[in-house]
């Protein structure tokens, strides 16, 4: 299946978005409490609220950044 470049874009926002949530909440929460023996039910409940707050992040700045930088950039 290909994708249209906005399409990629998109799920590839999202894709970040989530993976970063994913070893974010993991990694600050075994940093703060250690690999407790409710771990995955306490990182759960994190990384839902964590996505709730990284896609539509990851969706409105990445975009706007990434159009920043390519002003800036010199290609050669």
């Amino acid at each position: 299946m290909k994708l249209h470049k906005k399409q990629a874009e998109f799920i590839s926002n999202i894709s970040v978005s989530v993976a970063m949530t994913i070893v974010m909440t993991g990694g600050m929460l075994y940093f703060h409490s250690g690999f407790c023996p409710n771990f995955f039910t306490l990182w759960f409940s994190d990384f839902l609220l964590g996505n709730c707050i990284a896609i539509p992040t990851g969706l409105l700045v990445v975009p706007v950044l990434t159009k920043f930088i390519a002003k800036r950039t010199i290609s050669d």
